[in-house]
Formats: structure tokens, sequence, C-alpha cells
């Protein structure tokens, strides 16, 4: 069976490069990788796996639950020795990107991550305080990691509980829509308000689960031009996994960001990064 196409997102992380000599898994996890480990170990997450790649950074992916559980979730921690922060807006960028991380106790989990200083709420305090209340059922802030995350209950379904959120150019919108729906069998699925200052466009698919919502701005706001396409130069730099039911031909309409790795690819798509993955024939698998 090759590689799944689970929940399994990643964030590039800045950290200088160890000193001559010194073996990089020996090294010390300090700064933002220190806050972003235990900002994961407080969800519930546990190491999977670590990478060392010489020149370039560290990785460590950690993992929660089991690949079977409805909101299983992977977490793609990259430090990369070249990556600076990108200048300070006011909205996001065009590929800035949402994940949602469900919880069994989101209230809970949430003000932990806050009072430990873990976390910063993202735009109106008033959205903040009715969660904390029980008056609103999810919330967005800033991980440790600079990454964007969306929090709620743990929901009974891999595409309910796994959503990835893209900032996306409104003339951009149909297209993107269009080569998403084609390319990796997802359905429309209407749209919704994103916390008042934008509109989510969803796309679905119920196995392998997962639903992508593009956001556009509403009237009177705008996002700001990508700053980078280089995962190794941003931090806060988000890749996700998504899996094609016909990978050969989503690889030819997309452009190579990293050497093949195995049966992955890691491609730039619209405005996002992926690790693309073939789907598996779900009738296939059950037959072997």
């Amino acid at each position: 069976m090759g590689t799944p196409s689970i929940a399994h997102y990643g964030t590039t992380l800045m950290e200088d490069m160890p000193p001559e000599g010194t073996a990089y898994a020996d090294h010390p996890k300090e700064g933002d990788l220190a806050d972003t480990l235990q900002f994961l170990d407080l969800f519930g997450f546990k190491p999977l796996i670590e990478n060392m790649y010489e020149g370039l950074g560290r990785q460590f992916i950690w993992s929660r639950g089991n690949q079977d559980d409805a909101d299983y979730v992977e977490k793609d921690t990259f430090t990369s020795f070249t990556a600076g922060e990108r200048p300070k807006t006011d909205m996001p960028r065009i590929g800035d990107t949402f994940f949602r991380m469900s919880h069994a106790d989101p209230v809970g989990i949430y003000q932990t991550l806050k009072d430990k200083g873990l976390i910063s709420h993202i735009g109106n305090p008033d959205h903040e305080a009715a969660f904390l209340a029980g008056d609103a059922d999810r919330v967005i802030y800033m991980g440790p990691d600079k990454q964007r995350y969306e929090l709620c209950a743990t929901l009974p379904t891999i595409a309910a509980n796994h959503i990835v959120y893209i900032c996306t150019d409104p003339d951009e919108l149909d297209a993107t829509l269009a080569d998403f729906e084609a390319e990796f069998g997802l359905s429309p699925a209407g749209t919704e308000d994103f916390y008042g200052y934008a509109t989510a466009h969803l796309l679905t698919r119920e196995d392998p689960g997962i639903t992508i919502a593009l956001i556009t701005p509403v009237e009177g706001t705008s996002l700001e031009p990508r700053w980078t396409d280089d995962i190794f130069k941003e931090a806060g730099y988000s890749h996700y996994r998504l899996g094609s039911p016909n990978m050969a031909h989503t690889e030819s309409v997309t452009r190579q960001a990293f050497p093949k790795g195995g049966d992955v690819a890691f491609v730039y798509f619209r405005e996002s990064y992926l690790e693309l993955v073939q789907v598996e024939d779900a009738a296939a698998v059950a037959a072997e």
C-alpha cells in the first residue's frame, strides 16, 4: 500500500544551523521549535518520525490517534536554516492556509494553550469571548509555528475534521475551484461565512475524507500578494498532503517544488504546496 491520503499538515519554522560538528539530532530544541512541540504535546500528539537534512533543516512529524480515527492528524514541523520572517501585513496573503484541528475539549485546550502563551487569537475579540463562553462552536488562532489554525469539537467524519482553508485570489476563484474538482475528485458543498471577513467556498470528498475551503475576502477587504514560493525561505509557510485519483496526470499540471521521494511528489498546485499522493482504490485495498 502506498503513502495514504490523510490529514497531514506541515509548516516551516526558522532555526539557526547547529554548530559545525554537532549531530543535528542532538542539537537542542529551542525557541519556536520548543514551543511548537509543547503545543503539539498538549494537544495530544506523540512523536512519529524525525529526519535530519544536512545543510537544510530538521523535520519532526508528530501524530495524534490512529489512522482509522475520524480525527487522526499528523503535524509536520520542518525547520529551515535559511527561513526568515516575511513583512507583516494587516490581512492574510494569497496562499495562506488555516488548518482545522479538532479536539474533544476545545474550550479547555484553547484556554490551556492561551494560558501558556503558546497561541494568539485571530480576528474579532468578541468571537473569542463567545467561544470561551460556549456561544460559538469554533475559533481561529495563530500557533507558535506561525501557522493559522481553526479549533472546534471533534466531529464524526474525517471530512469534517480534516479541513484546509486556503486564502484565494477572487479573480482566480472559479478556475481554482474547477481545478480542485477535476484533479482530486472533490464535490461542491456550498459556501459559509468565515469569521465575518471572508467567504469559504467548500469542496469535499468523503473517501479519503477531506474538505478544501477556498476563502475569499468580503467586499471592502483584500488579500495581500504571496511573499515567496520558497518553502525553505518563509517562516510559517504551509503545506499539506492531498491524494489524487490520477496522480500522474495531476503531476503533469503542477510545478515541482522538491525532488520526488518514493511515491510522494512535492508540487505547487494553484496556491498550495502539496505532498501529492495516489488515492488507493478502495476495492483493491479491501481485496489485499
